[in-house]
């Protein structure tokens, strides 16, 4: 009988004590939030927040919002050694991307995000996507697998009176700036019309000049030779430029592929860059390829440089020509 018991009370224990590992072990990514009620004014402020068994070196996030009723500020993490890498930011979604040169276990906040509330509204922050970096035997940053999403949406609401001037600990660790796209100027200074006037006359008289000189090659034959690039901004080649040596080129998750975007979220033929009239344009082959945040699905969409392409969920690349 005394056998038994104490037999109980050791596996008792043994329970208590691998039950909280257990639980800790599982990596996962959540959005979280101190309050979900603000003021016309006020700084909206939710964290991203991640568990990882396993030594990272980066982490990427994606949270889309209502632009007009919240405006993005920055992130700020205040994990040692993680320094933010800017991205072109789309309206209505912010793109928050980390990385270090040190591998760290991670077992909180990643990073906070503020947001500026523009007027009344009741609407929610969701977490699109998330993902913890490392280094993979080739040397390059690699989605580490396994990660589950927990909580992904935060209900806000924002109340028409106006909010008064908030006190807050200062921003530590490493600040992103997550400015919006500017959508158009008002107006331009002076001296930048004075330039610019400047230059056409310029380009006036340089267009007389040429017509009276023998054209070595007509301009549409000089500007086809011309070889376009893809900067690759997010995802498993971040930071690799890809040259297109030739058009019509194919994009995908296919070795077969002109490129080879190695991740989970592109399709075997995801995308088609190809040029017609001396103009360059991308095909969708998935039915998710996105330019400047406007979704292509199954179609053509003229491509110019500096235009930002989004393929699936992760990879981001801009055109250059």
């Amino acid at each position: 009988m005394k056998l038994s018991k104490a037999l109980f009370l050791v596996l008792l224990l043994a329970l208590f004590i691998t039950a909280p590992a257990h639980a800790q072990s599982a990596e996962s990514i959540w959005l979280a939030a101190n309050t979900t009620t603000y003021k016309t004014g006020d700084t909206v402020i939710v964290t991203v927040n991640a568990i990882s068994a396993t030594p990272i070196q980066g982490f990427t996030f994606q949270i889309r919002y209502d632009p007009a009723c919240l405006r993005p500020v920055n992130a700020a993490s205040t994990i040692p050694g993680m320094n933010g890498l800017p991205l072109p930011q789309l309206s209505g979604q912010v793109d928050g991307s980390y990385a270090s040169t040190i591998p760290q276990l991670v077992n909180g906040v990643l990073a906070e995000v503020r947001f500026i509330a523009l007027r009344a509204c009741e609407t929610n922050l969701v977490l699109e996507s998330a993902a913890l970096a490392i280094r993979n035997q080739s040397g390059f940053a690699a989605p580490l697998a396994g990660i589950t999403l927990g909580q992904t949406s935060i209900p806000l609401a924002v109340s028409m009176e106006k909010g008064g001037e908030q006190e807050f600990q200062p921003i530590s660790g490493a600040i992103l700036p997550l400015d919006p796209p500017v959508a158009s100027q008002k107006s331009l200074p002076t001296w930048v019309i004075g330039l610019v006037s400047a230059l056409m006359v310029l380009g006036i008289m340089g267009g007389f000049a040429l017509l009276r000189k023998k054209p070595t090659a007509p301009a549409k034959q000089r500007s086809l030779t011309r070889q376009p690039r893809l900067q690759i901004k997010r995802g498993p080649h971040a930071g690799k430029m890809f040259v297109l040596q030739r058009v019509p080129c194919l994009i995908g998750s296919d070795p077969r592929n002109d490129i080879c975007l190695e991740d989970p979220g592109i399709s075997g033929h995801h995308a088609k860059i190809f040029s017609s009239n001396n103009a360059f344009y991308l095909t969708d082959l998935s039915g998710n390829t996105f330019i400047n945040g406007q979704p292509v699905r199954r179609a053509s969409a003229p491509l110019r440089p500096g235009d930002v392409v989004r393929l699936g969920k992760s990879a981001l690349f801009v055109f250059e020509a």
